[in-house]
C-alpha cells in the first residue's frame, strides 16, 4: 500500500517553500508564480530555515490569495501574509496511508498537506499525488 512517504520521495523537488509572516502578498505570490506551487509554508519571523511545528505558523494557498483579491485591491498592499494564512495547521507523517491523506484532504477540504516526520517538516504532498496513485 502506498504511503505519504512514497510520494514525498517521487517529488521532483525537494525544496519546501516558505516565507516569513510578516511577508507581503506580493513577494509570497512572486515565489509561489516562480516556484509554479500552490502553497508556502508560512514561518515565524525569527525562525530563518528552521522548520518545525514550533517555528511553522500556517500555511498559504492559492485560495487564500483569491479570497484576498476578493477584498479589493486598496486593502492588498497594507496586508501580510500572516493577516491572510490559514492557521489551523492539518498535517501528517511520512508513514500515514495514501488513502489516509486522501480522506484528511477531503474532511477537511484542503489540497496541500504538510508532512512532519517528528518536530521537522519534511514536505508537503498535494491532492494531485495522493489522487493519481
Amino acid at each position: 500500500m502506498k504511503k505519504v512517504k512514497d510520494h514525498l520521495n517521487e517529488q521532483k523537488y525537494w525544496d519546501i517553500f516558505t516565507i516569513p509572516e510578516d511577508s507581503n502578498l506580493f513577494d509570497a505570490a512572486s515565489l509561489m508564480n516562480k516556484n509554479k506551487i500552490g502553497a508556502l509554508m508560512i514561518s515565524k519571523c525569527d525562525s530563518g530555515d528552521h522548520l518545525s511545528k514550533s517555528s511553522v505558523v500556517g500555511i498559504l494557498t492559492e485560495r487564500d490569495l483569491v479570497y484576498a483579491l476578493s477584498g479589493g485591491a486598496q486593502k492588498l498592499e497594507s496586508k501580510t501574509v500572516k493577516d491572510i494564512m490559514t492557521r489551523k495547521l492539518i498535517f501528517t507523517c511520512p508513514e500515514t496511508s495514501n488513502s489516509e491523506a486522501k480522506s484528511m484532504m477531503l474532511e477537511n477540504q484542503i489540497r496541500h498537506l504538510p508532512v512532519f516526520s517528528g518536530e521537522h517538516l519534511v514536505g508537503i504532498i498535494s491532492m494531485r499525488d495522493v489522487f493519481k496513485a
